[in-house]
């Protein structure tokens, strides 16, 4: 078209439709997924809270059974303080327990309940007495299957738990009725079911124990041919599904539906509630956004009237520019200014803004390599992110250290020592960016870490531990490198600790760095002093957010100098999914020697040796390991130094260990130690002595 106005609809007006509508159809996606999403996050949590609150009271009525179990009230003879028992502890155990009982091997019955039994009852028939009786050898208690109390028609479960006489004979089997509606209704009241939603509860074979629609309970949900039920069905019989969601059709309409099995009891929790509730704002938001964009496009048809070809092409030219800045990546030349107008203007400001940009980019490639990239983000992407202060934020601490990276470095020239430092610092920084740590700093050859800032993750606890491990892992590799080059191997131990710190700009405005201060970096500090090589330990405040996906080895009390009681380090060997790492066993392997070899034995105050030495015998001895017998007890975690007597020269072969445990024999002490720094001169001379 020759027109101007021609020309405008069809480079500015068509387009804008077209991209008006992709925005609309995209947001459209966008919110629908979202409040799907949503959707099935309410819906995880109704049944995560409903199945959880149901476990956590049968765990309580499961401990109150055993403690009764014990309760010497039991053993007497009158059953009416037995009967007084079982009504207490029915009211201590709420409203959701029904009954408190006990069965007799002589028939007798006690319960809290007055309400009278037939004639003929007899305990001993009962289901809870006759699957108790056939308890394996220690095991004492047990769950019955869900079933609908005979009176109420309420799913019910009870649970048993066999009491035994002082010579181990049976004293009877107490049980408790719970039901189970009554023991999940608070929870359900915190999580409302949205508009249409149902509450649905079914055992493990997905027979309907509670159902809005009374003629669907007694028969297995997918009694009603839907395929949704049937699926439902089928997942919930799969005893190792845990939890499912789905989204499909029902009646022919649209429902979300999920369920989730209770811990420690054979029932699940189902919930279904109609797709259309969830949409049904953005179905009104798309009316609003169509109206807008109609308003819009005729604003811009008005627009036209008073646009000239003067200022046409310097646009399309500014337009091509940016779009090729913001799709192409590379930034192209700057544009010629034509005209001194706002036109000549605009184009000598875009200008300006590539450089800017240019530079801009500059300085986050060349400032990445220093610190990680989402502090660069954060500190050149918000208005005040160069600003002194910060805040209080919990995260997790990791601090790596090598061990006897200070006396090694006495023996290796400047070059092999940065050769060293940098292929161990470099590998592990590699590993730190993959599970998104934050490095503040690197203190020699230890790599203070943080998880959760800047950015915040709900899971940076699992990372810290699993980036650990990786870390742990890959020394390996490292080590291998270090053989081929000639050069030692290195061994590294990793303390993890969860708290409060103050996280953002510390220093002035001359210099300053991103970083964290606080109290739980300094115990994250102790707990690295306290690893051996190769070993990751962490504190309860990390062990409390990880404990099921960890695997332990082991436990060790430690006390640290400022804090008053002893502080419990874990031994973390292994994380599981969605990381799937585990730690090589550690074996403390040393070959005894054919005759003990006299040492001196200096405790380490730091890096500095204490002022003297303790006569000593090296009885074992390996590359990791020795055993060190002195008539001083060395407490565990102790650095010490092992000079090995002789003549002059002989005086300078020492290596360094760290005191692992201590066994006393006689009136002498045994110490395992491991080695963190050794020459090839100690094994040579340990050879030789032999």
């Amino acid at each position: 078209m020759k027109t101007l106005a021609g020309k405008f609809f069809i480079f500015i007006i068509i387009p804008v439709v077209f991209i008006s509508s992709a925005l609309s159809l995209s947001s459209y996606l966008l919110v629908h997924n979202l409040l799907i999403n949503q959707m099935k996050e309410s819906g995880r949590n109704f049944l995560r809270a409903s199945a959880e609150g149901v476990s956590t009271r049968i765990a309580r009525i499961q401990t109150t059974l055993k403690i009764m179990a014990i309760t010497e009230n039991l053993g007497a003879e009158n059953e009416f303080q037995q009967h007084r028992l079982f009504v207490e502890a029915k009211k201590q155990l709420g409203g959701a327990v029904t009954s408190v009982f006990m069965g007799f091997p002589d028939g007798r019955f006690i319960r809290a309940k007055t309400s009278p039994l037939p004639m003929d009852y007899d305990p001993r028939a009962r289901p809870w007495y006759l699957e108790a009786l056939r308890l394996p050898a220690g095991v004492r208690d047990g769950i019955t299957e869900p079933y609908l109390d005979a009176s109420t028609q309420r799913p019910t479960l009870t649970l048993y738990q066999k009491v035994l006489n002082s010579t181990g004979g049976l004293m009877g089997v107490l049980g408790v009725d719970v039901d189970i509606a009554l023991a999940s209704r608070s929870l359900m009241a915190n999580f409302p079911v949205l508009e249409g939603g149902d509450n649905i509860l079914v055992d493990a074979n997905a027979i309907v124990l509670l159902h809005p629609d009374k003629v669907m309970i007694g028969s297995d949900i997918a009694v009603t041919g839907e395929e949704l039920y049937k699926q439902l069905s089928e997942d919930i019989k799969q005893t190792k599904i845990q939890h499912k969601q789905y989204i499909g059709k029902l009646s022919n309409e649209k429902r979300y539906m999920g369920f989730y099995r209770v811990n420690g009891a054979p029932i699940y929790f189902v919930l279904s509630v109609p797709a259309k509730t969830v949409l049904k704002p953005l179905h009104q938001l798309t009316l609003k956004m169509a109206a807008l964009n109609i308003s819009l496009i005729m604003a811009l048809l008005l627009l036209l009237v008073v646009v000239t070809r003067r200022i046409s092409r310097p646009i399309i030219d500014l337009l091509n520019s940016a779009v090729q800045v913001t799709e192409e990546g590379p930034y192209r030349d700057s544009m010629e200014v034509k005209s001194h107008d706002e036109i000549g203007q605009l184009t000598a400001a875009f200008n300006e803004m590539m450089e800017g940009l240019r530079q801009r980019d500059f300085i986050r490639d060349t400032f990445g390599r220093y610190v990680t990239k989402e502090v660069v983000e954060e500190l050149l992407d918000t208005s005040d992110g160069l600003e002194l202060g910060g805040e209080i934020r919990e995260v997790t601490i990791m601090l790596s250290d090598l061990r006897g990276f200070t006396p090694l470095c006495e023996h290796l020239n400047p070059d092999q020592v940065i050769e060293v430092l940098n292929g161990y610092l470099s590998r592990m920084s590699k590993i730190i960016g993959q599970y998104k740590g934050t490095i503040n700093e690197f203190i020699g050859d230890a790599i203070l870490t943080f998880f959760g800032a800047p950015i915040k993750y709900g899971d940076s606890p699992a990372r810290a531990v699993a980036c650990a491990l990786a870390m742990q892992l890959a020394m390996e590799e490292v080590n291998s490198e270090n053989s081929e080059r000639g050069l030692p191997s290195l061994f590294m131990g990793i303390g993890i600790n969860t708290g409060e710190v103050i996280v953002g700009n510390i220093g002035s405005k001359e210099r300053a760095k991103y970083g964290v201060v606080g109290h739980n970096i300094n115990l994250a500090s102790r707990v690295e002093g306290a690893t051996l090589g190769g070993q990751v330990l962490i504190t309860p405040s990390t062990y409390e957010q990880v404990k099921d996906i960890v695997i332990v080895r082991g436990v060790r009390p430690v006390r640290f100098k400022g804090v008053e009681e002893d502080i419990d380090l874990y031994d973390v060997i292994g994380i599981k999914e969605p990381y799937n790492l585990a730690l090589p066993d550690r074996v403390e392997y040393t070959e005894p020697l054919k005759k003990p070899i006299p040492v001196i034995l200096h405790k380490m105050h730091g890096k500095k040796m204490g002022s003297s030495g303790l006569s000593a015998e090296l009885t074992h001895f390996s590359t990791q390991w020795a055993t060190v017998i002195v008539a001083e007890e060395i407490a565990p975690l102790q650095e010490v130094r092992i000079d090995f007597t002789g003549d002059e020269d002989e005086n300078r072969i020492y290596l360094y260990a760290k005191v692992a445990t201590v066994t006393r024999r006689a009136d002498r002490y045994s110490h395992s130690t491991q080695i963190t720094y050794l020459t090839p001169m100690v094994t040579e001379f340990v050879n030789g002595f032999s």
